[in-house]
């Protein structure tokens, strides 16, 4: 399922399907690919078609508005993915029907790289990708409508993907912090994909630079959108405190990435600095320009506040060219000790990297070996042979989930929270639950919320001495389902002896009752 957007509207997202997509032409010649477009890539993806990848079309209509940041893979394309059930077309080329059951078209497996498994079935393993969860860790960079549709896709995956593939350890942390997964369905694939930069020809590189208007000067080299997370603002910043303190300084800063209107402040700021002349704004340029870009900067400069992983930083360090990046998230998993680190929201750190950077080639060329034998570590060719086996398992072992509960001491006594994981069944299946609150709790009432992820599916409360039957519908997929109780109390605060534990309610039971009235027991 590949819905990307033209351009550099995806970020590195992009970047990673489709070479994604392409090793598997290479390297799974055995296997066939069936690529599920959108009307407004399809031909972009065209470069795909070989005799084990063909593309299908099914998703009609314009390429989603591009709303200013953050709406990345969680809010254009969710809301595009949404249609799909609904929208099958036909094949484009072929014109041949899809139908509306992949396992009838011998698909085996269905593989999400950055969208939700809006279109799993129940018959099919899926394995999904997740990049980031920024949207729990950095909230302010998103409105509320841009979290629920994030928390909405994250939902979705973690109710319906057989296997997780995070980009990095650090993502994979977020995903099992954040997301009530276990954590045997996660797997950390690094991302590995600096080969697709080569050398142009040294004089189309001089006349691209020169098109630019960068060739006669050094500068630093900062490749990324305008989102509020990228920090350009911070970057900005800095660089004019180092003019300010090295005004014989001849190095300019140059920006690429896709121009959605998260540029304007920067270049605002930029003319009321009175830096127009040393600050450029290439935009989303095609590959062979930005490699003449990338060969020409004297270093790169990362100051983001939160990466997934870092695609630039592995580039750079592949290609020769110092690294300057933030301390934080992922980066220095990726940079291990060939960078320069710094506080991406202290300026004045940042100012003392460019210093050092800039008069110790010593230091220059230290960063440049290290940074090549870091990028040897990121091979291509491993990546995909990682996924390909994650394919392999999740096909020879789909419903990766049992049913079962976690949360329930053996005496029957509930803590805080429980989960109750669910395998992939028949249709109009019920949870029901048991719970009595005894007359002697220390607590005038007891709040139980029953949630899918940040969903919440029933609220109630039970006073002492009540007893409370919950019924809730599940899905034919798999999933979890998280039961919160407030407040708990410990026994040994009220004289109970020595028991430590944080209570709450006792489960008399809990079980799933099938369509034909089978009943499985998980307490």
């Amino acid at each position: 399922m590949t819905p990307v957007l033209p351009g550099g509207k995806n970020g590195g997202a992009k970047i990673l399907a489709i070479e994604l997509l392409k090793s598997f032409h290479e390297m799974a010649v055995q296997d066939q690919f069936l690529i599920l477009t959108a009307e407004w890539n399809h031909e972009d993806l065209a470069v795909l078609d070989g005799p084990n990848m063909r593309r299908v079309c099914v998703l009609k209509g314009q390429e989603p508005n591009p709303k200013p940041h953050y709406t990345r893979y969680s809010g254009r394309l969710q809301r595009a993915m949404g249609k799909i059930r609904n929208r099958l077309t036909r094949v484009s080329g072929g014109r041949s029907s899809l139908g509306k059951n992949l396992a009838a078209q011998g698909v085996k497996l269905l593989f999400c790289p950055f969208t939700a498994p809006t279109y799993s079935e129940g018959n099919i393993p899926t394995v999904s990708v997740v990049l980031d969860l920024q949207h729990r860790e950095l909230p302010q960079f998103f409105s509320l409508h841009e979290i629920g549709l994030r928390n909405d896709f994250m939902a979705e995956l973690s109710r319906k993907a057989d296997r997780i593939i995070c980009i990095s350890e650090h993502t994979r942390t977020s995903v099992l912090k954040h997301l009530d997964i276990p954590p045997e369905r996660t797997h950390t694939v690094p991302i590995c994909i600096q080969t697709r930069l080569f050398r142009p020809e040294a004089g189309k590189s001089i006349q691209y630079l020169a098109d630019f208007g960068i060739a006669k000067r050094p500068y630093m080299f900062y490749p990324a959108n305008f989102w509020p997370h990228k920090n350009h603002s911070m970057l900005l910043t800095a660089f004019g405190m180092f003019l300010a303190r090295n005004p014989h300084s001849p190095i300019d800063l140059v920006f690429t990435g896709a121009l959605n209107g998260g540029e304007d402040a920067i270049k605002q700021a930029v003319s009321q600095m009175g830096l127009s002349k040393r600050v450029h704004f290439l935009g989303f340029i095609p590959e062979e320009r930005l490699a003449a870009v990338w060969f020409g900067c004297e270093f790169l400069i990362f100051p983001s506040l939160y990466e997934g992983f870092g695609i630039p930083v592995l580039e750079a360090m592949s290609i020769g060219k110092p690294v300057l990046c933030s301390d934080c998230t992922s980066l220095p998993e990726v940079a291990g000790d060939a960078a320069l680190y710094f506080d991406p929201r202290k300026p004045e750190t940042l100012v003392d990297c460019i210093e050092k950077i800039t008069t110790n080639t010593s230091l220059k060329s230290t960063l440049v070996e290290k940074g090549r034998i870091r990028s040897d570590l990121f091979q291509p060719r491993n990546m995909t042979r990682q996924y390909l086996e994650i394919f392999k398992k999740s096909i020879k072992a789909p419903g990766s989930l049992s049913n079962e509960i976690m949360g329930i001491f053996k005496d029957g006594w509930m803590g805080e929270k429980t989960v109750i994981t669910y395998a992939s069944g028949s249709p109009h299946r019920i949870l029901e639950m048991k719970l009595e609150a005894p007359s002697w709790l220390p607590s005038r009432r007891v709040k139980v919320i029953l949630s899918d992820f940040n969903k919440t599916l029933y609220r109630a409360s039970i006073k002492p001495g009540r007893e409370m039957v919950i019924r809730q519908a599940l899905p034919d997929s798999q999933g979890h389902i998280t039961l919160s109780v407030t407040p708990t109390f410990n026994p040994s605060d009220y004289g109970m002896g020595d028991d430590l534990r944080n209570l709450s309610v006792i489960c008399r039971g809990c079980k799933l009752v099938l369509p034909h009235e089978e009943k499985i027991l998980l307490k």
